[in-house]
């Protein structure tokens, strides 16, 4: 996947090495896309640059801002080209600050010797490439000081002087008002990084993945979506494509956990808070949401695009949002746990907080002995998953500590004895003597990579001989080098041929947790080294060839390459509470 994201936290673009603009959707994540030429070369439109003659094209974000530098160079001629979405703070009556955030993309073509002569191809495909009409649409133009007749022709012009082009809803825009844009959110940017707490170690891969998971929050209600993309494959010529676009229970606590933990308060309580209030507001708990609580996620196939590199169908809406997971509910009371107990963001629990908590806890109890679709979704096997499992029983601890917490001693009782038979189902039944390890489900001789995760949980502790021969059968069985599988069973589609890039890191923190130090770091400096020419992960990655593959970038992957990261690093800490008066620095949101 050699692209590059830029965004401004409503929607978001996807640029090629080559500078080519080939996805957008517009004008926020969920919305169908402009250019989508990811998913279909031929029909799904993008906005490219074609030089003449033979240049060399080289990549890189302007460092510590999630602004695009693309530089094409021959013998005699060079210029570059620079992507952005405007996001910036602006004085107000000399008394506070407000955030600005155009939404409309910025392209400046800038000359940098020679005269470069180059063609520029705008062609927008509104609405999934469903329609096409000359120009853009009322809700998305095109202003540039380059004649627009050239531009809709591909005509031939000389690069002179440097041309913007502006998408979205830009308004009386020129190449100054440009200038000044692209310094404004370049110092948004760098201010932003400036108020990460980061370890020494690891702190430019740390840096550029909080980066990515800013762009991949949607600032309106706080919620980060999984991927921005849809239907990129995790097997090139497979139906293994789905749309990422939405926001899951599971990630959530994973992220918020993160963010909390390099500093970023905002994001990661408006993200817990966007969970809490959709829960709240439904009486019930969903496997994910629209960015903005949506709960009908409807799935659907696009016939008419041929996927990236062929690979069908391409789906918009998740049909996985009305699945059995029960994983969530122990997902949603470790949020829980996160906001009121760990964090402290509230010193009392409201009435409306207890009860959804209690309705979780419920769920839990008339549910956790059944059958799921598991965390990996499957969409035809129902199975006592034993990762289900384990969450039930995280979600009942995690809950009795809350009541702790709050003097809630009415409900102890009765949650510890539901804890307590939980935990003791899971160590009966989710081990296999056969397999020397706990296995997928109940039953099955098959491992899952999901099951690392115990050791993020603290479920056993590091010297249980359980949890070690089960780390060590995944790092057998399921590890082809620096890559980790998240099982080999056969699922609704046939065997998986790629691995799953998370997996890589809860094997890396399972290895430290159990006193493999080395093994972990090995693992962690050739799997960094697989990212992208801009330091980016999508989902999946191909087995044979190491190619990304999956949605793109994915948040779960720089996720847990930041918990990774900071566990290497001479913080060497699962979770950090940050002592604000030992901080110096400016708490700037």
């Amino acid at each position: 996947m050699d692209y590059g994201l830029i965004g401004n936290c409503r929607t978001c673009a996807l640029i090629g090495k080559d500078a080519s603009i080939d996805w957008m959707c517009y004008p926020d994540f969920s919305s169908p896309s402009i250019f989508g030429r990811i998913l279909d070369r031929r029909k799904g439109g993008s906005l490219s640059i074609r030089p003449t003659g033979k240049y060399s094209v080289s990549q890189q974000y302007i460092e510590k801002t999630a602004i695009l530098e693309t530089v094409f160079q021959s013998r005699n001629h060079a210029f570059k080209v620079i992507d952005f979405f405007p996001r910036y703070k602006r004085l107000i009556a000399g008394k506070f600050s407000r955030l600005i955030t155009n939404n409309y993309l910025v392209r400046i073509i800038q000359p940098i010797r020679g005269q470069p002569r180059l063609r520029v191809k705008y062609d927008p495909r509104p609405d999934y490439a469903r329609n096409t009409p000359e120009g853009g649409t009322e809700q998305f133009k095109l202003e540039s000081n380059l004649n627009i007749e050239t531009i809709m022709k591909s005509g031939l012009f000389m690069l002179d002087h440097s041309f913007y082009f502006a998408m979205g809803n830009p308004n009386a825009l020129t190449m100054k008002k440009c200038k000044g844009l692209l310094a404004s959110t370049r110092n948004y940017w760098r201010r932003w990084v400036e108020t990460l707490v980061l370890p020494e170690t690891n702190k430019e891969i740390i840096i550029r993945s909080a980066i990515t998971l800013k762009l991949l929050t949607f600032s309106e209600t706080g919620a980060i979506i999984a991927a921005p993309t849809t239907s990129l494959p995790e097997e090139v010529g497979n139906v293994r494509n789905y749309d990422y676009r939405y926001c899951w229970v599971r990630d959530a606590a994973f992220c918020a956990d993160a963010f909390k933990k390099i500093g970023r308060d905002y994001e990661a309580k408006k993200l817990m808070e966007f969970i809490i209030k959709v829960a709240l507001r439904d009486d019930h708990i969903q496997v994910m949401y629209g960015i903005r609580g949506e709960t009908r996620l409807e799935e659907k196939m696009l016939s008419h695009l041929s996927g990236f590199k062929g690979s069908r169908p391409v789906r918009i809406g998740n049909a996985a949002n009305r699945q059995r997971q029960h994983d969530i509910y122990g997902s949603i009371i470790d949020i829980f746990y996160l906001y009121f107990v760990y964090y402290e963001y509230e010193r009392v629990v409201r009435s409306r907080y207890w009860g959804i908590l209690k309705y979780a806890v419920n769920q839990i109890k008339f549910n956790w002995d059944s059958k799921d679709n598991g965390i990996w979704e499957f969409r035809e096997k129902l199975e006592h998953f034993t990762y289900s499992k384990l969450m039930c029983y995280i979600g009942v601890d995690r809950a009795i500590k809350i009541a702790q917490h709050f003097g809630k001693d009415e409900s102890i009782g009765e949650w510890t004895g539901l804890r307590e038979e939980i935990r003791e189902d899971l160590l009966r039944n989710g081990w296999s003597k056969a397999r020397n390890a706990f296995t997928m489900h109940y039953g099955s001789r098959y491992l899952d990579a999901s099951l690392l995760l115990m050791t993020y949980h603290e479920f056993l502790e590091k010297n249980d001989p359980r949890l070690i021969d089960t780390i060590k059968a995944i790092y057998t069985n399921l590890r082809r080098d620096d890559l980790v599988m998240r099982y080999k069973v056969r699922d609704d589609f046939g065997i998986s041929k790629s691995a799953f890039t998370v997996c890589s890191f809860w094997l890396i923190d399972a290895l430290y947790y159990i006193g493999e130090v080395e093994k972990a770091r090995r693992i962690f400096d050739r799997i960094i080294a697989r990212a992208n020419h801009l330091g980016l992960f999508s989902e999946d990655m191909d087995l044979k060839t190491k190619a990304l593959l999956g949605n793109f970038p994915q948040a779960y992957t720089h996720i847990a390459l930041i918990n990774s990261s900071i566990l290497l690093s001479e913080w060497s800490a699962k979770r950090k509470k940050i002592d604000w008066s030992k901080v110096q620095r400016k708490k700037w949101f």
